[in-house]
């Protein structure tokens, strides 16, 4: 895709109406017959389950500590987060509105920034392969599993479960399509009755008086004092944003499968605001439970267990600690169910591009009419991640994986604004963000994006990068390099597959000899 071509029959429809013009700039992709299997439901069930996991339960604590105490900062970097989300779903909406096909930030950055050829696509293809996993649920779900069990901490035994909650979730979606979707529904209506409980439980406690819940109140004035611009700890902010985006993640996960999905603009536009006001209202009843009821330097030093210490002091340590560490490992286990089919189609769209080794073979669907090749590269990446012999791997995982994306959504709003609306002046795309929240949501995306530069605290930033240069020098060395000293170029060529299903290969040009078979790049 190119932001310079112009289809013909958008050129058409310009023609008939010079004015302004309300339509995608791509057709709707039906290649692969009855691939639509998501309704406004299960689209409200992708979006609601993929967003509530495991954060609001396991980062509260290391928010805390990033917010160095102060209750003021702690819920003004929720409010951050929640808005960076919210604006960052505007945008997505109206790019995927235009773009109504599978591949999300991959197919945005590609038709934006289609100049080098292919580095957009490489780069964060690659990274994409490297580090989209779901390891940090999987580890909650682990750990929350065996506190409900009363089992001692064991890193690597919360590993081990982590590992073969992947591998499940990756042998139910290779086998079966359907099932999939059915299990995540199923599960997802069962979160969708334990966000309802919830909050009536966080309603309970924040609104009945201490004589009535028994519940003691641990609010006090000096909690809530707005602290001094030296008391603030500024090198932290991108850290403690970074965690509550990532709380909120997954605003982007039903435009990686918009090809999935029955009329998706109309969809989206619905289902996507209503998930996120979903969730937006049970963190902050959440988090104002957890200023009440927890002590705070039971807070402060809680890490990833604060979800289980809140329904502990609410319903007694056996069928608060224990029943409800299972309900969050559940919420957990769900969480990791949709983001293995998630990441593996956009793995498949990935392979679909034809310049990573065995593209041909992974981009199948076949046997069983799914994307086993995505499946089991996701799988292999996220359980391969886990056993990283280093402490505080939940922490890495989330800075690493989540940096970069604030980059990609940082250069998606300067596209929008200053190439696709410039560019297409008189198209307008049937959903319109307002441009003010396209600016906030720069604004928040930059301001992650520089905050540890500017605190010279950028270790996580200075290894976001490096996971980026994976990617970079691998189109340098396959896209430059290497055609300038064999002396050829490279032609990119599409087939199709017997399910409909469209790919790219590449065959090499020498000039007097053309290959008559794709190679993969390197």
């Amino acid at each position: 895709m190119n932001i310079d071509n112009i289809p013909m029959d958008l050129q058409s429809d310009l023609q008939k109406h010079p004015t302004v013009v309300t339509r995608s700039l791509v057709p709707l992709d039906n290649s692969v017959k009855g691939s639509r299997l998501f309704g406004f439901y299960s689209t409200f069930i992708m979006f609601v389950g993929r967003m509530f996991g495991s954060g609001i339960f396991a980062t509260p604590g290391l928010v805390m500590k990033n917010a160095n105490g102060f209750y003021t900062i702690y819920m003004l970097l929720w409010l951050i987060g929640a808005g960076i989300a919210y604006t960052g779903l505007l945008l997505y909406l109206e790019l995927g509105s235009y773009l109504p096909v599978n591949g999300a930030t991959k197919v945005f950055l590609e038709y934006i920034y289609p100049n080098p050829a292919y580095m957009t696509t490489v780069v964060f293809s690659v990274f994409t392969i490297l580090f989209s996993f779901s390891s940090t649920n999987a580890l909650v779900f682990g750990e929350y599993i065996r506190y409900s069990f009363a089992l001692p901490s064991d890193e690597i035994s919360n590993r081990n479960i982590a590992c073969l909650l992947i591998v499940c979730s990756t042998l139910l979606h290779i086998f079966s399509k359907r099932c999939g979707l059915i299990a995540q529904n199923v599960l997802g209506t069962l979160k969708l009755g334990l966000i309802v409980f919830i909050i009536l439980v966080c309603s309970y406690a924040l609104l009945l008086p201490e004589s009535v819940s028994h519940l003691q109140n641990q609010f006090s004035k000096e909690d809530f004092r707005i602290p001094e611009l030296k008391e603030i700890q500024w090198m932290y902010y991108s850290a403690a944003v970074l965690k509550c985006i990532q709380s909120f993640g997954g605003w982007t996960t039903c435009h990686i499968f918009q090809n999935e999905i029955r009329n998706p603009i109309e969809t989206l536009s619905k289902a996507g605001p209503l998930a996120l006001g979903t969730i937006f209202l049970l963190y902050s009843m959440l988090n104002l439970t957890y200023l009440k009821l927890l002590p705070k330097d039971e807070f402060f030093n809680s890490d990833q267990l604060v979800g289980a210490l809140l329904f502990g002091r609410i319903f007694g340590s056996t069928l608060g600690s224990r029943l409800m560490s299972s309900i969050i490992a559940l919420s957990s286990a769900t969480n990791v169910i949709i983001v293995v089919y998630t990441d593996s189609i956009m793995n498949q769209e990935i392979f679909k591009e034809g310049f990573l080794p065995f593209s041909n073979i992974l981009c199948s669907n076949y046997p069983f009419g799914t994307p086993c090749g995505g499946l089991i590269i996701h799988c292999i990446a996220s359980c391969a991640i886990m056993y990283i012999p280093k402490r505080r791997i939940y922490d890495t995982i989330i800075s690493v994986q989540y940096y970069p994306n604030q980059l990609f959504h940082a250069l998606l709003c300067l596209g929008l604004l200053f190439k696709v609306r410039r560019r297409f002046g008189n198209i307008r795309a049937p959903i319109r963000a307002p441009t003010v929240c396209i600016y906030i949501c720069l604004f928040g995306s930059l301001s992650v994006v520089l905050s540890p530069f500017l605190a010279q605290h950028f270790r996580f930033t200075l290894a976001s990068y490096a996971a980026l240069s994976v990617g970079f020098f691998y189109w340098l060395i396959a896209f430059r390099l290497l055609p300038f000293f064999c002396h050829f170029e490279y032609r990119s060529l599409l087939a199709e597959k017997n399910d409909g299903l469209i790919y790219r290969y590449f065959v090499r040009d020498y000039g007097t000899n053309i290959q008559t078979e794709s190679s993969p790049c390197i």
